[in-house]
């Protein structure tokens, strides 16, 4: 099945500012497709600038600076997995209770956890105990040394 095309192409230049406003108040570049930011649909430009990546056809210059603002900008499993585990980690961190929804997605992590990639499950780790379904989950312990740093740093990105 051919790839869809893009309606619109956008220039790596054009996107980085917005992605670099986006990444410092969010703290993360897990943005939905709905995403506008200042009329830059983000989404949209994100997807082409990671097809461009696994294409090997992104610059060098925006793959490092895309890099610096987040990471886990261009990641090796699905990206909604992504944007729930960034709602997860906000909504412990500000103290709330998870809403119903979001309650749902940790404890089916716990059922998931031998399928999750290892950064996954450093990443569950960091942002603390997840519902089991009649238990209390521990957590697997991943040493620092088998992380990238934003891992042993969970803060840091």
């Amino acid at each position: 099945m051919p790839a869809i095309a893009p309606a619109h192409r956008y220039p790596p230049s054009e996107g980085l500012p917005h992605a670099r406003a986006f990444a410092s108040e969010h703290g993360h570049l897990a943005v939905s497709a709905s995403t506008q930011h200042t009329g830059l649909p983000l989404e949209s430009w994100l997807l082409q600038q990671r097809r461009k990546a696994r294409s090997g056809h992104l610059s060098a210059r925006t793959l490092q600076e895309l890099t610096a603002l987040a990471p886990w900008w261009n990641l090796p499993w699905p990206f909604v997995w992504q944007r729930h585990y960034h709602e997860c980690r906000t909504t412990r961190a500000a103290g709330r209770p998870l809403p119903p929804a979001l309650q749902r997605w940790p404890r089916k992590q716990t059922t998931l956890w031998a399928e999750l990639h290892p950064y996954q499950q450093g990443l569950l780790t960091a942002i603390g105990p997840l519902p089991r379904s009649n238990s209390t989950w521990k957590g697997k312990v991943i040493s620092a040394d088998s992380c990238p740093r934003q891992l042993a740093e969970p803060d840091s990105y």
